[in-house]
């Protein structure tokens, strides 16, 4: 039979049954549009997890010690002994927090406020939005200047751009003015409210107005030189603090690491819905098979006359395994494009790339052939004089 012949007949066979083609066309479409909206998901977690990520601005190393152990406080003046002393950093900053408000007229806001220096830029990722960061020298006389995120700058003045504006913190228990010099991309913001009600806004000021550099401080942020082995850097810290410095309960944290793993978890989300889907999928499937074992065993007469008139079993095999694939592909094509365009004006996910859409329709049309593959040998096997009998 030629190729125009087989196509025809698998064509009118799909024709003859148009409730069940129907049925099972729309089974491999949910199947097939319920996979690409699964992977929309993943994609979309795993593009907010980035950009938290980055707003967020963390990397490198964290060196932070516990508090209520004896021996040397792990203090900003000891953090510059240790950028000096320990091979492969390129630059640290120490980092003092406290919880306080932000007043502006009748507005009040809760914070976090975060002592930093004039490495904050070098150390923290950071988008500047308007103005800039504390310089050394206002930094090294601890002048009342403020970095804060375009949220709370939205909140205050109901603008972004607002420096050279004054805002009320309250620092150590008592009220004082900061002018704002910088306005940078909210950093809390990205992550909603998972961080919300622990930071709603995170304030920069100069370590000197909450710390001296002889006090304790929270965390000293510790950026390595590139090629630097990061392991490497911190047994170094952790032994300079311990042994040289008689510094207790050290702890060094490999920030990029944890990035790495977050990453890699979003990555594994990814995987594990598109694994939901495919099982999605392969249910549609399993419905494709049976439907078609059924029409194969309806036109065992029909195809034992096809034998008898001198049709080949490939003939036949080919007929039915190119139905299955007709159905698929029919049911791909309604499927995507329905998902395609629930993402596009209904959804604010992550539409796929063009591969992707082709790749399911790909895979669709391959499954199709799998699911119509046992039904076509059975039929292809079938004796002429036995199938024209029954």
């Amino acid at each position: 039979m030629r190729l125009r012949d087989i196509l025809s007949l698998a064509a009118h066979n799909l024709r003859e049954s148009p409730l069940r083609t129907a049925l099972c066309a729309l089974s491999v479409a949910v199947g097939s549009g319920a996979l690409l909206l699964i992977l929309s998901i993943g994609l979309y977690g795993r593009k907010q997890v980035d950009v938290g990520l980055q707003t967020l601005g963390v990397s490198g190393l964290s060196v932070y010690t516990e508090s209520g152990h004896a021996g040397t406080i792990l203090s900003a003046a000891l953090a510059d002994e240790i950028e000096q002393d320990v091979d492969g950093i390129r630059t640290l900053m120490p980092i003092k927090a406290q919880s306080g408000t932000v007043r502006v007229g009748h507005t009040t806001e809760h914070a976090v406020l975060l002592g930093a220096d004039e490495r904050l830029g070098e150390v923290m990722q950071m988008e500047m939005l308007a103005g800039t960061l504390p310089n050394a020298w206002q930094c090294a006389n601890a002048e009342p200047v403020a970095v804060v995120g375009d949220d709370l700058a939205q909140t205050l003045y109901r603008r972004t751009n607002i420096t050279g504006r004054q805002i009320r913190l309250k620092v150590n228990g008592t009220d004082r003015y900061f002018t704002v010099c910088g306005v940078v991309r909210a950093q809390t913001g990205a992550f909603g409210g998972m961080l919300s009600a622990v930071a709603p806004h995170l304030v920069y000021v100069p370590y000197a107005c909450i710390a001296s550099q002889t006090e304790r401080t929270d965390q000293v942020f510790v950026q390595c030189i590139s090629q630097t082995d990061t392991a490497s850097v911190s047994s170094q810290i952790e032994k300079y603090l311990t042994d040289r410095q008689q510094v207790r309960g050290v702890h060094v944290q490999n920030m990029s690491g944890a990035v790495q793993t977050v990453q890699q978890l979003a990555e594994m989300g990814i995987g594990l819905f598109a694994a939901v889907g495919t099982v999605t999928l392969f249910v549609a499937l399993i419905g494709v098979m049976g439907s078609m074992l059924a029409a194969a065993h309806e036109k065992t007469g029909e195809i034992g006359i096809l034998l008898a008139l001198g049709a080949q079993p490939h003939d036949i095999r080919r007929t039915f395994l190119l139905q299955a694939v007709l159905l698929c592909l029919f049911g791909g094509i309604v499927g995507l494009a329905a998902a395609g365009a629930l993402l596009h004006f209904g959804a604010a996910l992550l539409l796929p790339e063009g591969r992707v859409f082709a790749g399911l329709l790909i895979l669709s049309t391959l499954s199709g052939a799998a699911a119509g593959l046992l039904p076509a040998v059975r039929a292809a096997a079938l004796n002429p004089i036995d199938a024209i009998c029954k």
